[in-house]
């Protein structure tokens, strides 16, 4: 899958999404996704300590094939996910099912969501192993006020970490969540040793907040313990008056959390996201800028530009994703 594991994208797709006077879980927009390409320039910097001297390495993704959407009628069938600069390689599929027309299975990658309701309403939503259906992976619990969702409950299994899994777990997660390297090092090591002197598992609970302003969301509120840790998050969001082509699509934007975007859910698109962070007593702050170009109210491209300006650490990193649609 597209750099995180199905879990990380689960967890952002599900951070935000719209609330609106239909049914939760029926995506039908009037313009419909056909591809998404995709390209990315992305420059590390690191600061030589001995040498007092900055050392940059670039990094050119070029455009290729990212997602190809197959609808079935007004519905979303699938999404084929195509290897980086290799258009013809498939990566993954994910497939989806319904209920009339509210979405209420997604599966790929080994694993697969469901979704449930209360009418018009959200309920929850679980993830699944494949292998494994007895209990799931992780639960969200959704709280509305007012129509629209406040609070999501997420709560997980506890994981066991052999080496390999730590390994993965450092590069799907918390390289994902945590704005350095070190950080995400010093994260894994944490967690590697507490279970090797206590035979204990790695348990997650994320708790998120979310506050409204109209029909998008500006802040999204969250922290996160795993075996001792915590990670406290801020993340504010400005968009545009255009139209936003993932509304009401409850499983959203993949890899929402490699770009600091969760609001991808809303009536409009995100043009700014700041994210204020603490891990382990450690703060940081990462900033995210859009910019597009539309087709009258709908956009035909998204820029994301973050930037990380650590004492030590650099990271200026431009992704595009390229839209066409049906």
């Amino acid at each position: 899958m597209k750099k995180t594991s199905f879990l990380v994208m689960a967890l952002a797709a599900l951070c935000l999404f719209a609330a609106c006077s239909e049914k939760e879980g029926v995506y039908n927009p009037k313009k419909k996704i056909a591809n998404i390409y995709k390209s990315s320039v992305t420059i590390h910097s690191s600061l030589d300590g001995s040498r007092g001297r900055w050392y940059s390495d670039t990094v050119t993704v070029a455009k290729y094939l990212s997602e190809a959407w197959t609808w079935d009628g007004k519905k979303l069938a699938k999404i084929t996910f195509y290897e980086q600069n290799a258009s013809t390689e498939v990566e993954d599929v994910i497939n989806f099912s319904y209920d009339g027309n509210q979405m209420v299975r997604a599966e790929g990658d080994g694993q697969y969501m469901t979704f449930s309701y209360n009418g018009k309403e959200l309920k929850s939503c679980a993830m699944y192993d494949t292998e494994n259906t007895a209990a799931p992976i992780v639960q969200f619990d959704f709280v509305y006020k007012d129509g629209k969702v406040v609070e999501i409950k997420v709560t997980g299994e506890g994981i066991d970490l052999d080496k390999a899994s730590a390994r993965r777990l450092e590069q799907v997660v918390f390289r994902e969540i945590l704005p350095t390297f070190e950080q995400a090092d010093m994260a894994i090591a944490k967690i590697s040793n507490t279970m090797r002197t206590n035979d204990a598992k790695a348990g997650m609970t994320i708790p998120i907040k979310l506050t409204w302003d109209g029909d998008n969301v500006s802040k999204m509120e969250t922290s996160m313990t795993m075996m001792g840790m915590t990670m406290n998050a801020e993340v504010s969001f400005t968009y545009d008056n255009k139209k936003n082509p993932y509304q009401h699509f409850l499983f959203g934007m993949f890899g929402m959390l490699e770009d600091a975007s969760t609001a991808a859910f809303n009536k409009n698109n995100v043009v700014k996201a700041v994210s204020k962070e603490t891990f382990m007593g450690e703060p940081s702050v990462s900033e995210m800028n859009y910019t597009y170009t539309y087709d009258g109210s709908w956009p035909t491209s998204q820029a994301m530009t973050t930037t990380i300006n650590e004492e030590d650490y650099k990271v200026n990193s431009t992704s595009t994703n390229y839209f066409e649609y049906k």
